[in-house]
């Protein structure tokens, strides 16, 4: 399934995701067509609009079909089997407000005689039948109300809690109509006359209803119907996968409605946001009120809105607040406040819920917040700084600027100038900017860690209406660097709070009743009086879950030795080991893969590979991972063991809006890296060699795990995120070399409208590992383009679903080989390979000639030669291809011009290659001037093409004499570039040695 990395997401759009209820084993068959049918087409839609769909589907025959299972697996299985009602009802909740039942002639499995003097004579689970086990475990962890009505089936608790305890308009029943199970009878009793052991087989797939069954599957039927939740009638298959598909499109237009999106458009920066703005939403639903919070909520406003002197002696800092708050002296101007505190304080979700109340307070300031760690790729510096970059040009140009305005600017990829954009877009307008989190950046493309963390490359000062709020620990290195600086003001969030705020945070992850017995009466907790809110949420969460499968007191006693967050995610760690996974016999003869004594089995491997993934991954990826890594037949991870272990652990492990799942806390990220990889070094910072390291042997084993699976996925930007990666980080420079040079990638590539930062910045790091490893970038492209030219880059299809790196190039024709061949050129050309790329240009312009209906591409080969003449000296060659591109242009009028945004950039491109390279004679002769100025006043308010023509204009009529309005041109170019791409860019240059060279030649000569 293609993830939705490419689509439009502009704001955070929920994910439809239903709960599948019915019958245990009389829906099979509608299940699986549901599933390869109609929820990809769901799915599909949904990916359009910014989201996705997936069904919960828990298939619980899956676990019965298991018997009989191993004897390591028997606890397991015990305790699972137990809490399957509890189960189902948290996930029905977790899908709230989605829900889809099937409803036939079966009632499902319940207690026809109930006695609730049992539980009370229970001395453990195991002396209660299967079906009180399971009341009995959702009874005492959140949902007495089932005992209430007891004699209900699995599947009528479902619909209680989805229907009747909760209001809902997306929740859909469809009733299987009786002539099929009819038909079923029928064909049982003509088959009496058969063998015994066959009729009694069939018979056992049959249900046999009882007439209290009966009555009771009416009954429930009677119920949804009276109440008037939407309720459809089926026959056979297909009926019903047309009524779920009407249903739920009416459901999907109805919440996230038709919007326009682009093909082949990279809408990354659009899902940065989105993903910065669900954490802050995350973050609110947890988030406790305190003194302290209020308190510090002032602080923060107050430098926000206007940097003023605080007297530390004030009125304003009570007692009380420097219990909190250590504010250090400072003078009246600063630009950076910097928030410190243990890893744990509560940094990250207080800063996210004050931007949240500061944006709904004062909703006009432009406020920037970004949070590294919020997903697994936001950690780079080079991804932080553009973010904010293209926020604030944005905000500064609105729509009239591209997605990704820096996308042809080739510069940007070097750290130094992309630093030069970023102090000029800081410079355009009063800012706010909030980077949580500062210790985990990193530096992934030629920048080392020290660098990116000592803060060396932020000017020495900043504008003074640009205000940066900075969140990191205090033991961190960029806290010691950021204190020397004097425009540094710091606070030390220190105090954890009183105990009523304690016990909210605790009350507020506790997800049980009596609460308040686990904190009043229970005297361990006050001999921990120094308990952070990061350490009270983990106790809590895990108190909630751990009862089902142990003794709660004694494991929270335990949880209260340790004494830091790390030895508290190692016990747990084991906990969730212990009690929810095991270890298949394949895996135990493969050394390569142990653990930590005690810490290894399919858990430990989904946290590994979720760890060392380079952007996540989603639950069916891990899933099919885990199959490919021995966990078949009997040891095979069912989506309940599965759903078990998720449920409790959701808050840690989170799903991000494109399904990717991803560490909520980089604690437990670098305790899965210490404890369960055994590195020292963070994955995301180590380098490819490190494998040589005997410690990185089990990481790089995860690596060539996931690259051998992205080798065989079908979804191109999964593949491209994940594989490249894998195969760097696995050493495999052949198998990189090859994947950065296929055709069907080259292909994909290519057709990227705006390629974003990442997209770029990934490609062009990828070869320089590759150069490093001795690989020649030139030599490998111009094999694929021979095998482009020669059609000879199909492959033959061995499977119904190609991957991404078998796919063929179907009905290739010249203006596609030429589309790729422009695009190896262009890239060639950018790493120094000006031979080849004057070789694939010519080529790819020879091509084209032969087609009249390929003009619009042929006027971007000549413009691509005639730049690569100009920039290596050659101004009269360029000028011969500038001059067969304006030759082709003619054939567009105005009215084309402004309806294609392509061929008004390559009409730009022309008109400004031709005022650099033309004689006066010729730019006079052919009124290129009167061309230029037609054009100004059609396009579109893009400030980089807007720039361009005006030094465009300014150079044509300096070439007429007109010196004071050329000028004047050049100036508001020059003005344009600079707030644009700051001093040091080579458009700035470009433009200020002009205007040099003109005022000495005018200082020199006025009258010529």
């Amino acid at each position: 399934m293609e993830r939705y990395d490419s689509r439009l997401g502009l704001k955070y759009h929920k994910p439809i995701c239903p709960y599948i209820c019915s019958t245990m084993n009389d829906f099979q068959e509608e299940r699986d067509f549901l599933a390869n049918h109609v929820f990809p087409q769901l799915n599909e839609l949904c990916n359009s609009r910014g989201t996705y769909f997936k069904a919960v589907d828990l298939r619980w025959s899956a676990v019965k079909s298991m018997k009989p299972f191993p004897d390591n697996l028997f606890r397991q299985y015990s305790c699972l089997h137990s809490q399957h009602l509890k189960l189902c009802l948290d996930y029905v909740n977790n899908c709230f407000p989605f829900f889809i039942c099937l409803l036939g002639q079966t009632y499902g499995e319940f207690l026809s005689e109930y006695t609730p003097f049992l539980f009370s004579k229970a001395t453990d689970l195991a002396s209660l039948s299967g079906e009180e086990q399971n009341l009995y475990v959702a009874a005492k962890n959140g949902y007495p109300w089932v005992l209430e009505t007891p004699n209900c089936s699995l599947i009528e608790f479902e619909i209680i809690q989805a229907a009747f305890r909760r209001e809902s308009q997306f929740q859909y029943f469809y009733f299987r109509t009786g002539t099929t199970l009819l038909r079923s009878f029928e064909e049982v009793e003509e088959e009496e006359e058969e063998e015994e052991e066959e009729e009694e087989e069939r018979l056992a797939s049959v249900p046999l209803v009882d007439e209290e069954e009966k009555l009771k599957i009416g009954k429930l039927k009677a119920k949804i119907i009276s109440k008037g939740l939407p309720v459809r009638f089926y026959k056979e298959l297909h009926e019903l996968g047309e009524l779920v598909l009407k249903d739920w499109l009416v459901v999907i237009e109805k919440l996230y409605p038709c919007c326009v999106i682009t093909e082949n458009t990279d809408y990354k920066h659009s899902f940065e946001r989105l993903y910065h703005d669900e954490f802050i939403q995350k973050c609110k639903q947890v988030f406790v009120i305190s003194k302290e919070a209020n308190r510090t909520f002032d602080v923060l406003e107050k430098f926000a809105l206007k940097d003023v002197e605080l007297d530390p002696n004030s009125s304003a800092l009570t007692s009380s607040l420097d219990s909190v708050l250590r504010i250090n002296s400072f003078p009246t101007y600063k630009s950076i406040l910097l928030l410190t505190g243990e890893r744990g304080c509560g940094k990250s979700t207080l800063i996210a819920n004050w931007v949240n109340s500061f944006r709904s307070k004062y909703p006009n300031i432009l406020m920037i917040p970004y949070f590294v760690g919020s997903t697994s790729e936001s950690s780079d510096i080079m991804s932080v700084i553009h973010y904010f970059i293209t926020e604030l040009q944005h905000k500064n140009h609105g729509a009239h600027l591209e997605m990704d305005f820096l996308s042809e600017d080739l510069n940007v990829l070097v750290f130094s100038l992309l630093v030069e954009v970023f102090i000029a877009s800081i410079s355009l307008k009063p800012c706010i900017l909030v980077l949580d989190g500062i210790e985990e950046l990193i530096g992934l493309y030629g920048i080392s860690g020290q660098k990116v963390k000592d803060f060396s490359w932020l000017p020495n000062s900043l504008p003074p209406h640009c205000k940066f709020i900075l969140s990191t620990v205090s033991s961190s290195l960029s806290f010691k660097s950021l204190c020397t600086r004097s425009d540094v003001r710091t606070i030390d969030l220190s105090s954890m709070g009183d105990e009523d705020t304690k016990l909210s945070i605790f009350k507020q992850h506790l997800s049980m009743p009596n609460q308040d017995f686990f904190w009043q009466d229970n005297q361990i907790w006050r001999k921990k009086p120094n308990l952070s809110p990061l350490k009270l949420t983990i106790l809590a969460r895990e108190l909630s879950e751990c009862r089902i499968y142990r003794n709660e007191f004694q494991c929270i006693r335990e949880y209260l030795e340790v004494a830091s967050i790390q030895e508290l995610w190692e016990l747990i760690l084991k906990r969730w080991i212990e009690d929810y996974s095991w270890t298949s016999n394949e895996k135990k003869t493969n050394s390569s893969t142990v653990a930590t004594e005690g810490l290894h089995g399919w858990l430990s491997d989904a946290l590994c590979l979720l760890c060392v993934a380079h952007c996540g991954l989603a639950e069916d990826e891990l899933l099919h991972l885990l199959e490919l890594l021995g966990y078949r037949h009997h040891y095979r991870v069912t989506t309940v063991h599965w759903a078990a272990f998720r449920n409790a652990t959701k808050y840690w492990i989170q799903e991000k809006p494109n399904g990717l799942l991803y560490f909520q806390h980089q604690s437990l990220r670098h305790a899965v890296e210490h404890q369960l990889l055994g590195v020292i070094t963070p994955v995301r910072e180590s380098n490819p060699y490190t494998f040589l390291n005997p410690t990185n042997q089990k990481k790089k084993y995860f690596h060539q795990i996931l690259m051998r699976f992205f080798q065989r996925q079908t979804g191109f930007w999964r593949v491209y995120q994940e594989l490249p990666w894998h195969l760097k980080m696995s050493s495999c420079w052949s198998g990189l070399c090859s994947f950065l040079t296929s055709p069907s990638i080259t292909d994909f590539i290519s057709k990227i409208k705006s390629p974003s930062l990442w997209t770029r910045l990934h490609f062009i790091h990828y070869w320089n590992i590759l150069s490093e490893a001795g690989y020649d970038a030139s030599a490998a492209y111009m094999l694929s383009v021979e095998k482009i030219k020669a059609d000879e880059c199909h492959k033959m299809k061995r499977r119904c679903t190609l991957s991404v790196l078998e796919c063929r190039l179907l009905q290739i024709n010249d203006t596609d080989k030429c589309r790729l061949i422009l695009f190896i050129g262009s890239f060639l050309k950018h790493m120094g390979k000006t031979n080849e790329a004057e070789e694939l240009f010519l080529s790819a312009e020879d091509m084209l000639m032969q087609s009249p209906s390929t003009r619009g591409m042929l006027l971007q080969a000549q413009n691509a030669v005639g730049e690569l003449y100009l920039e290596i000296g050659m101004i009269q060659k360029g000028f011969k291809y500038f001059q067969k591109a304006w030759s082709n242009l003619l054939f567009y009028s105005l009215c084309d011009l402004k309806a294609s945004q392509f061929l008004m950039k390559q009409k730009v491109k022309v008109l400004n290659n031709l005022a650099k390279s033309a004689s006066e004679e010729f730019l006079k002769e052919n009124h290129i001037l009167d061309y230029a100025m037609e054009v100004s006043k059609i396009m579109s308010s893009n400030p980089c093409d807007q720039a361009t023509m005006k030094y465009t204009e300014g150079v044509l009529m300096l070439a007429v004499g007109n010196t004071n309005l050329a000028k004047m041109k050049f100036q508001e170019c020059l003005y344009i570039r600079k707030r644009l791409f700051g001093e040091k860019n080579m458009l700035v240059g470009e433009i200020m040695e002009f205007l040099a060279d003109m005022l000495f030649f005018l200082q020199r000569d006025p009258e010529n």
